[in-house]
């Protein structure tokens, strides 16, 4: 999967570069395949038996992280000259932090459940591709702070396409329940 973005996106940039600059293609599919990733997860979360209430709580924990990875890919104060924007910018992350904490709350709740259970959620298809793209979200770090020794331009493509990556791996999880055995 991370060849196939980085061959894509490697063609596509060498038709135009600004591809990985801020709030272009790359991102911009970032977040088109997060948003989508938090709309199936809500689904599954919403789709899970009442009665499977750790299934429940984690597709909700992966709907709220896709959701603030694709908020933090967002820059609503570049949407425009509008004065309102950077308040509107601080008042959805402030919105999405009560929304952790709420579930970090009901997780808290439960987490007997979820510690008895901890083995069979982690080793998912849905927590493996998750974790997956977390780490290679979290490896474009290296080449956003140009830890990686690259031109400036190949930083940008490696630091997106490795979030590109990430993202699709964070959507492809998203296809799947979490379907686990009953107590």
């Amino acid at each position: 999967m991370v060849a196939l973005c980085a061959i894509v996106a490697r063609q596509l940039w060498h038709q135009d570069v600004s591809i990985a600059h801020e709030n272009r293609l790359l991102e911009n599919t970032q977040v088109f395949f997060l948003s989508i990733a938090t709309v199936l997860h809500a689904l599954q979360c919403s789709r899970q038996p009442s009665h499977a209430r750790v299934g429940r709580l984690c597709h909700a924990v992966l709907s709220m992280l896709c959701l603030s990875i694709m908020v933090r890919e967002i820059d609503i104060d570049k949407f425009g000259p509008q004065p309102g924007w950077a308040l509107a910018e601080n008042m959805i992350r402030v919105a999405g932090g009560l929304v952790w904490v709420w579930l970090l709350v009901r997780v808290y709740r439960v987490r007997d459940r979820v510690w008895l259970r901890k083995v069979e959620v982690l080793w998912t298809p849905t927590s493996v591709l998750t974790g997956l793209g977390v780490m290679l979200y979290m490896s474009s770090w290296f080449f956003d702070k140009s830890v990686v020794p690259l031109p400036t331009a190949h930083s940008q493509l490696w630091e997106e396409t490795l979030q590109l990556s990430g993202t699709v791996c964070l959507f492809t999880a998203a296809l799947r329940t979490i379907a686990l055995r009953p107590l």
